[in-house]
């Protein structure tokens, strides 16, 4: 008894040891990235942040934000150099950015986006399970997300999608809290409306009979929809969706028209005294990691002839895009369906509410590498589920995803020659894991089985 007693003593004083051990490696390489993001910030001038000004700069004149940026005439201070693909509603987020000059909008934007991010996991952390080791799960945290080139990327481009994140947090906490409220479901909304991509949220939450969400989440759409009217206008809305389809038939183009396409300015590239043209070279990041992106050669010359020989025009390409996306709406919905016969609450289905978009948008026009943070709500909860019940490969899956998400990229800057392919894979890689866990536990919960019953 004594020598198991010691046994014990011993082996909880080695867990904080290693607990210790590993907060303080993360509380290093959170100081390291912030040293490094603040030198890239002096650097690089954020050219989508600039996107995004000018474009809330143009709403707030009356002005339509979506015309053609290579035809552009606009004074200085209204000259978009890369074209605006951002919802209305998004823009007008930005307009407390439009008066202040950009060295102040820039170093705002940065400070948004580390408090956000950081804001991220303490919403997230209301959630995990009790028996989840949380030291691992600010780990993972840590290393796929704060330390990872995609975070970087993301805030020297000046991007948005720590943002959704955020908001994708906020709205997990209020499904799995069962919080039914109107202004619970205002999170969602939001979401929706800065990512119209993310309204099968909407419905799968709805599948998990969550039926009063889901309805003041609809219904919260559509009068912040109507709020934004007075400012915006239909023929904005209108404009934005035409923006999409363009960006999306131009990519198509470039995958089949062999002549070298214009791909950002149109001339001096130096606006308001700032130079755009300054831009980090990440290129495993820079590669679309979308199917129409494989057909760009975005990613593999290999991939991308593979595809033409199955598809050997633009209209049939466009086709094959379509189906595709459609049978991934067929199987999101499905998966949705199945993780609908346990209890709504649970991690894992709220997780894949989350995920069903990004699944979505691997048939979307263009998605880059600063959109990998939007993997870090479903990915989070996934691992806190798993994590939890340890006997179950918890740390296997651990393992792996942790594998995936920051071996890879280091040994892919290191192999120049692949370097798109192995980033895109690890990408894709992470996506299929959380699918495959996803339908596992879609597949567990039988016909026969009570709905109310643990899942």
């Amino acid at each position: 008894m004594i020598s198991l007693r010691k046994y014990r003593v011993h082996l909880r004083n080695r867990k904080l040891w290693l607990r210790a051990f590993l907060i303080g490696l993360t509380l290093v390489l959170i100081g390291h990235v912030v040293i490094q993001t603040v030198g890239d910030l002096d650097t690089y001038p954020g050219i989508d942040l600039r996107a995004k000004v000018v474009g809330a700069r143009l709403l707030l004149r009356g002005m339509n934000p979506y015309y053609d940026f290579r035809h552009e005439l606009h004074p200085d201070h209204l000259r978009i150099l890369n074209a605006d693909t951002y919802s209305p509603a998004l823009l007008l987020f930005y307009t407390p950015l439009c008066e202040l000059s950009w060295k102040v909008q820039r170093v705002a934007y940065f400070l948004v986006d580390w408090v956000a991010m950081l804001l991220c996991y303490v919403l997230l952390a209301r959630v995990f399970p009790k028996r989840a080791p949380c030291t691992a799960l600010w780990a993972a945290f840590v290393l796929l997300f704060i330390a990872g080139f995609g975070f970087r990327f993301h805030l020297e481009r000046g991007q948005y999608y720590v943002e959704l994140a955020l908001l994708t947090a906020a709205a997990s906490v209020c499904l799995f809290r069962k919080f039914d409220a109107w202004f619970h479901a205002f999170p969602l909304a939001l979401l929706v409306l800065l990512r119209p991509t993310y309204a099968i949220c909407i419905v799968c939450v709805f599948l998990l009979r969550r039926v009063r969400h889901a309805a003041y989440a609809a219904c919260l759409c559509v009068l912040l929809f109507a709020a934004t009217l007075p400012l915006v206008g239909l023929g904005d809305w209108r404009s934005y969706v035409a923006s999409i389809r363009a960006n999306e038939h131009e990519a198509l183009d470039a995958a089949y028209v062999p002549a070298p396409r214009p791909s950002g300015a149109m001339g001096n590239e130096v606006a308001e005294g700032i130079d755009f043209s300054k831009s980090m070279a990440g290129p495993g990041y820079l590669a679309d990691r979308t199917l129409i992106g494989l057909a760009r050669s975005s990613v593999s010359p290999e991939l991308a002839r593979l595809l033409h020989r199955i598809a050997p025009s633009e209209h049939s390409f466009e086709q094959l895009n379509t189906l595709c996306l459609l049978l991934m709406l067929g199987f999101d919905l499905t998966v949705m369906v199945g993780l609908s016969r346990g209890p709504a609450a649970g991690l894992i289905p709220i997780a894949f509410v989350f995920l069903a978009p990004l699944n979505l948008e691997l048939f979307a026009p263009q998605r880059y590498g600063y959109c990998d943070v939007t993997l870090f709500a479903p990915l989070l909860l996934i691992l806190a589920a798993a994590l939890e019940r340890r006997k179950c490969g918890g740390w296997a899956l651990y393992g792996v995803i942790l594998a995936a998400g920051f071996a890879l990229p280091w040994l892919a800057f290191h192999f120049d020659a692949h370097v798109q392919l192995v980033s895109f894979l690890q990408y894709v890689g992470i996506l299929a894991v959380l699918n495959a866990v996803c339908i596992v536990k879609a597949c567990k919960r039988r016909l026969f089985q009570d709905p109310c019953s643990a899942g």
